[in-house]
């Protein structure tokens, strides 16, 4: 588009010659574009010569008042002067509705132009007012099919996303996206757009929508760009990111791979960008069980986050986070100790109070590894008060740091105050998620374990049962908490007498326990359970499981924490990830 409006202007100037204000609205869409591809000063130069040539215009001084005020308003806006640029386009504004209302496009405009400084300042619902009356306007004047609507409909969707209405901010972008591929097919425009839809469809859940949009973005930037552009490496990292998110890592790995090579070649190897490309790669290696690998990408995107944000960076807090997540999966407690001491109080400097709580957990989740029961009491119950003081008594969060309190209290034993934390999480979680939830199951397998150790079979039985129906109602993929709930039933069917529903509770969990290939991992397990499908009653098997943090268990930040899987012991150590951002990108509007 600049190269044909720098042609324009050079047949332009041969016509008119240098100095015409018919030049001015040329200058004024080369200032936009140099504008959008981040080209400040050429664009302010381009825009002052605009203004310089409409006060040649001697004849409609109205019109041509107008139009100065509104490039003066642009300039103010790029300028960093929002207030000023805001009394330019309202004075504007009043000139056309006055003087020239015959001139609707350049009204449509200016309440667009009006609406993205509202957007700018944060005043969200003054700002959707001005683009929708903006969109109407220009339905009207310019019809259904024209750049300009796409423009308007591009930054609804962005005010939609800022006001989390996912499905309107969606709907919009692809309004957006229909319009530009017919009037600008295999555009940058196009490009973008179909990266923000990508972005979106993943937050609503559509991960096959985002895969569509992501790599048809893919395949615009690398025909506009080559193959070995920032750009391309971006969307690869977008595409990465999703296939870790569906749990196609060796996918994501490939994809990663590919956006770190080119963002080393064009930007050198201790670019931040960089960093979070080799962030994600950890991310996706811990997902994977390589911690070590997953380790060695930590490392190296901390000391380029360093280097180049600071040594006390978010950037840098959330690495250490990870990286002391990661040395306590592999039992190096002390130096999780030590990171997540330093991410703590990088997270206090920044005053993320719930990144804070997040760390307080995992520091917490390390202590209780360690059978610091005391220590990871104090750990939990400030990362429980610092929940409830940022998101409200009713939050998820709040749950999970009840869980984590009630947890560790089982393992002291304390099973009075233990109840009492999953008494008050499962409530939470019930209202917030529902009494079918996965996440409300995990509550109820706590309880019923800690009843079955009481010796209240009864209500027990009625804890462990409800359970079983949510895992099962859910279609929840069968693991060892599973196999766990399944042995313990058959425990109190059992001890009351019932033995043909105890050996149907107990084959159950047999054949689970071998579907999931751990028989070769817990040989005396095995022998165990097949002892009491055989008949052959022991005593020893009638000893319950220890609470264990059950694996649907699944915030979205930090979970550290290796799981116990009760009466099954350590069947497989999984440490909960923190699901950071695991790149930064900055959501764009358009002026």
């Amino acid at each position: 588009a600049l190269q044909c409006y720098q042609d324009a202007l050079h047949s332009k100037k041969k016509e008119l010659g240098d100095d015409h204000f018919e030049l001015a609205p040329t200058y004024q869409h080369m200032g936009n574009c140099l504008s959008d591809q981040g080209e400040a000063e050429p664009a302010i130069e381009h825009f002052e010569e605009a203004i310089r040539l409409r006060k040649l215009d001697t004849d409609n001084v109205d019109e041509r008042d107008a139009d100065i005020l509104s490039i003066e308003g642009v300039l103010n806006n790029l300028n960093g002067r929002q207030e000023q640029g805001l009394q330019c386009y309202e004075r504007c504004l009043e000139i056309l509705v006055v003087k020239v209302p015959h001139k609707k496009e350049k009204i449509a405009a200016l309440l667009h132009l009006i609406g993205c400084v509202y957007l700018m300042n944060g005043e969200h619902k003054k700002a959707m007012k001005l683009f929708e009356e903006s969109l109407q306007a220009r339905r009207k004047v310019l019809g259904f099919v024209h750049l300009d609507v796409a423009s308007t409909l591009f930054n609804m969707a962005f005010l939609h996303q800022m006001r989390n209405r996912l499905g309107k901010a969606l709907t919009c972008l692809e309004e957006a996206l229909k319009i530009r591929e017919q009037r600008l097919p295999d555009s940058e425009k196009v490009a973008l757009t179909q990266e923000k839809i990508g972005t979106l469809a993943k937050a609503v859940g559509d991960n096959k929508k985002a895969e569509e949009a992501f790599k048809e973005a893919l395949r615009i930037r690398k025909l506009l760009n080559g193959g070995i552009h920032e750009s391309v490496a971006s969307v690869l990292h977008e595409i990465g990111d999703l296939k870790d998110d569906v749990g196609d890592y060796e996918e994501a790995m490939n994809y990663y791979i590919e956006a770190l090579d080119i963002r080393r070649k064009r930007l050198g190897p201790d670019h931040e960008d960089v960093a979070s490309t080799l962030y994600s790669m950890g991310f996706t290696l811990h997902n994977q069980d390589a911690t070590e690998r997953a380790l060695q990408c930590f490392d190296e995107a901390l000391n380029i986050r360093k280097s180049r944000l600071g040594k006390d960076s978010k950037e840098v807090g959330d690495t250490l986070n990870m990286m002391g997540f990661l040395e306590a999966k592999r039992g190096e407690y002390d130096e999780a100790l030590s990171l997540l001491w330093d991410a703590l109080r990088i997270r206090k400097l920044q005053n993320d109070l719930v990144k804070v709580s997040e760390t307080l957990k995992n520091i917490g989740n390390v202590h209780r590894e360690k059978h610091e029961h005391e220590l990871a009491v104090e750990c939990y119950e400030e990362c429980l008060r610092i929940r409830r003081a940022e998101l409200g008594d009713d939050h998820e969060k709040v749950a999970d740091a009840l869980v984590a309190i009630g947890n560790v209290r089982s393992d002291m034993e304390d099973a009075e105050n233990a109840m009492k934390a999953y008494q008050e999480a499962l409530t939470i979680r019930n209202l917030v998620h529902g009494e079918n939830d996965d996440k409300v199951a995990a509550v109820l397998q706590y309880m019923g374990t800690i009843e079955f150790r009481a010796g209240d079979f009864e209500r027990a039985r009625r804890f462990l049962e409800e359970f079983i129906r949510i895992r099962r109602e859910n279609n929840a993929n069968n693991d060892g908490d599973f196999v766990n709930v399944l042995f313990m039933l058959g425990n109190i069917h059992k001890i009351e007498g019932r033995d043909q529903d105890a050996k149907l509770c107990w084959s159950e969990a047999y054949e689970v326990f071998t579907e999931l290939g751990l028989g070769e991992q817990n040989p005396q397990i095995a022998k165990v359970m097949d002892s009491l499908l055989r008949g052959e009653s022991q005593t020893d098997t009638m000893v319950p499981p220890s609470v264990a943090s059950g694996s649907q268990e699944d915030s979205s930040y930090a979970e550290s924490g290796r799981q116990k899987r009760g009466f099954f012991g350590r069947l497989k150590d999984t440490l909960r990830e923190e699901k950071l951002p695991k790149h930064s990108t900055t959501s764009r509007r358009e002026m």
